[in-house]
């Protein structure tokens, strides 16, 4: 066998399971809600907004590996929460024409600062469990509303658990681009 003949079937071999795969990428923007009926869901107000970027490989069965960018801003004085996490995403999806909904667990690492201090950062853990319904405007292009819940863990705060992490409800929207 040649070279060039060698090279053709690698080539082919590597592009093949790309032609049955699935993928996306995207932008997240989201809130975190406090909700006066279940207030056990949420142990601060921190009204932090959140803007993300994501991209996604999707296997046969529907299964979700990828990774994100997040960054967080709170505008609350009182209980403040501003940072940015990188991480893995890991789901799992189902498709029904035009629409998907998917389970999804974000899971990172990062820093934050609790007050408007700049010298009360922290590293930091972040992990997100949430629902996504989604349908497709054009081929390529879906847009996502998701809800779930929500965590930051202050890992070096020398606090107790209780202050040291914030969990809270949060919905939003993704724009995501791929097959």
């Amino acid at each position: 066998m040649s070279v060039k003949r060698m090279i053709v079937a690698i080539v082919a071999l590597a592009v093949l399971p790309l032609s049955v795969a699935f993928g996306a990428g995207g932008v997240s923007w989201g809130e975190q809600y406090l909700l006066p009926e279940y207030p056990e869901l949420a142990n601060y107000d921190t009204q932090a907004r959140f803007t993300a970027v994501y991209g996604y490989s999707v296997a046969r069965g529907g299964m979700r590996n990828g990774g994100f960018a997040l960054g967080v801003h709170s505008p609350n004085e009182e209980c403040s929460l501003d940072g940015g996490f990188i991480g893995a995403i890991s789901g799992q999806e189902l498709r029904a024409g035009p629409f998907v909904i998917a389970l999804n667990l974000w899971t990172g690492i990062g820093g934050v600062r609790r007050t408007f201090s700049a010298s009360d950062g922290t590293f930091a853990l972040f992990g997100q469990a949430d629902l996504e319904l989604g349908f497709s405007l054009f081929p390529g292009m879906r847009v996502v509303g998701y809800g779930g819940m929500q965590a930051v863990a202050d890992v070096l705060a020398w606090h107790p658990v209780s202050t040291a992490v914030y969990y809270t409800p949060v919905a939003g929207i993704r724009l995501t681009w791929g097959r």
